[in-house]
Order: structure tokens, then C-alpha cells, then sequence
């Protein structure tokens, strides 16, 4: 008896659900004024509607966003990466370019030089504590030899202390081991370069009574046979006098840095040549 009515109270509930279904999605139903028992049902039936719509938006909106998202980062990362290959090639050409107006200097330079010059680069340095030398890709098969002078078109750079078929050693102006003839270009002043520290030199041998000052320029004298006459070595920092003491104290600016040679000429002949 008890299942009898279970069964028909579910047949009840169904038919009702039923009936509420065909009167609001009948179009013809949907013409009709609605009676006062459909006014509420109705209502309930469109906010839940209405909140599912809603939830349905959102989470459409929440997906298309998610998918935007990912279609802009992968265009950021394209983007990136066409800026990093641009910049990229634009220090290559850069780098060209710096590379070519050295070169132009160096071949304007031993064109007009009155003496023989080899082009050289420098492809290595040497890390001991003890010398301060660069390895250049000319050697004993392009006529390099051991004492020939070294330099670039702003001034000296070194001297050949060693060779090999391809290569040669260059021992920098600022080791303490190297010594160039110099000569003061304002008061002709003779003397002595030779290293003290990295990155600058001195003037050795400078008489007492020199009037030289800060801001001399220094040459090559042109007295060794490793460098013709008049070239720029560098100016005088400080000049220093002390008693009792034979010789000036001269501290030596050279013109060149040497922490970033990159192309040098090699001095083959100090004679002049023809034309």
C-alpha cells in the first residue's frame, strides 16, 4: 500500500514538471497572459535562467581570456625574439663598421708613412707577470725580425722580441724591460722611455736643469734603428725635482692604450722609401 502511493505521489511530481515545462516553452502557451499560479513559478524559472546564463558567460569569458592570454605571450616571445636577433645583427654590423674604419685608418696611415710597414693583428697576450707583451699573425715569412719597432697611427706601441714562421712577440712600451730613445718636442730634451707600471711610463735621463713641464709632448729621436724620427710616445704628467739628484723625476702619459690593441704596424725599414 505504502509503494502504491510513492509510486503515484512520483507520477504527480512528474506530471507537474511536465505541465510547467509545456506551458513555458510552448510558443503558443507563451501568447497567452499568464495565470496568477504561472506569475511565480515563471519568475523562479527566469533568475535561474538568468544565473545560469550568467555563470555560462563567465566562464566563456574566463576561457577566451585564458586562450587571448596565451596568443599574446607567444606573440611577446616572437616579438622578443625578433628584437634580440635584430640587435643582434646590429652589433655585427656595428662591430663591422668599427673594424673597417680602423682598417682605413691603418692602410691610410702606411700609405702615407715615408718608411716600410707591415699590417699586423694581435691574436694573443701574453698572461705572465713578469712581461708585458701581445702576439701578432706576422712573422718571420712576411720579413719580421727581432728589435723592428711597433706601432699604430697614434703612436709607439713596442718592439719585437721574439719570432716564429706566423707570429711574432711584441713587448709593450710600458714594460719595465723596454726602452725607447725619446725626445722632449718643445725644449729637444733627450732621454730615455722606459715602463714603470701598467699603463704608463717614464722619462729617464733628463737633466736636473730641464725646463720641461706637465702637458710636453715626447718623440721618438730617431737615434736606435727600431723607430724613425718623430713619433708620438706620449705627454708629460708630472714632473718631479729632487736634491741632490742628477735627473728629473718625469712621469709619462703614453698616447695609446694598450688594454685594447686590435690592429698594430710593424716597422720593417726606418729608411725612407721612394715616392
Amino acid at each position: 500500500m505504502l509503494r502504491r502511493r510513492n509510486i503515484y505521489k512520483r507520477f504527480l511530481i512528474l506530471s507537474f514538471i511536465l505541465g510547467l515545462t509545456i506551458v513555458f516553452i510552448s510558443p503558443e502557451l507563451q501568447k497567452r497572459p499568464l495565470r496568477w499560479v504561472e506569475v511565480p513559478i515563471g519568475g523562479a524559472v527566469y533568475y535561474v535562467q538568468q544565473g545560469t546564463h550568467a555563470v555560462l558567460e563567465g566562464i566563456s569569458g574566463v576561457w577566451y581570456g585564458y586562450i587571448n592570454l596565451i596568443h599574446v605571450q607567444r606573440e611577446n616571445q616572437q616579438l622578443r625574439e625578433e628584437i634580440g636577433r635584430l640587435r643582434g645583427e646590429n652589433n655585427l654590423l656595428e662591430e663591422e663598421g668599427a673594424l673597417a674604419e680602423r682598417l682605413q685608418a691603418i692602410l691610410d696611415y702606411k700609405q702615407s708613412a715615408p718608411f716600410n710597414l707591415i699590417v699586423a693583428s694581435v691574436i694573443g697576450r701574453e698572461p705572465s707577470h713578469w712581461y708585458q707583451t701581445v702576439i701578432v699573425n706576422k712573422g718571420e715569412a712576411e720579413g719580421v725580425k727581432v728589435d723592428m719597432g711597433v706601432i699604430t697611427p697614434e703612436g709607439v706601441v713596442g718592439k719585437v722580441i721574439k719570432t716564429g714562421p706566423r707570429h711574432a712577440q711584441v713587448l709593450l712600451m710600458t714594460d719595465r724591460n723596454s726602452a725607447v730613445a725619446a725626445i722632449v718636442q718643445r725644449t729637444r730634451d733627450e732621454g730615455i722611455v722606459q715602463g714603470i707600471e701598467e699603463g704608463a711610463v717614464r722619462l729617464k735621463y733628463l737633466p736636473h736643469f730641464s725646463e720641461v713641464v706637465v702637458g710636453d709632448v715626447l718623440v721618438t729621436s730617431g737615434l736606435e734603428g727600431s723607430f724613425a724620427k718623430g713619433l708620438k710616445i706620449g705627454e708629460i704628467e708630472k714632473v718631479e725635482k729632487r736634491e741632490h739628484e742628477l735627473f728629473l723625476q718625469v712621469k709619462v702619459t703614453p698616447q695609446i692604450n694598450f688594454s685594447n690593441l686590435e690592429e698594430v704596424l710593424i716597422i720593417t725599414s726606418t729608411d725612407e722609401r721612394d715616392g
